[in-house]
């Protein structure tokens, strides 16, 4: 499994998004800290300081994009829509696998997979 940690504005949309995204059963949910995981993923999620927190949506400015393992890229364009995300229309083939770039709900890059 894989974990990455992300700094989030609203911990409790970032978690549900996730949850949804994984199809996690639940999640563990702190004051100030969040971990999801699911699907082979996890995701580690602090709430950015107050002070910050304008500045966590970086979108394409971002030099990482984590890569997460989904059953299906349909239910990733579901999920994308339910919390109000934006995904790219173009699914990309490659090596047997599909993929689709889009943004969490604080704008952080990300991509799905899917077999």
């Amino acid at each position: 499994m894989t974990t990455i940690v992300l700094w989030v504005a609203d911990l409790n949309r970032s978690a549900d998004f996730y949850k949804d995204l994984f199809q996690a059963h639940d999640y563990y949910l702190a004051d100030g800290f969040a971990s999801v995981s699911g699907s082979g993923n996890e995701v580690l999620l602090h709430l950015a300081p107050e002070q910050y927190r304008h500045e966590v949506s970086i979108g394409e400015d971002n030099p990482i994009k984590p890569v997460f393992s989904v059953s299906s890229i349909d239910l990733a364009r579901e999920v994308a829509a339910k919390h109000h995300c934006a995904f790219k229309a173009e699914t990309i083939l490659h090596n047997g696998k599909a993929y689709l770039d889009g943004q969490d709900p604080d704008g952080h890059i990300i991509q799905v997979c899917s077999e």
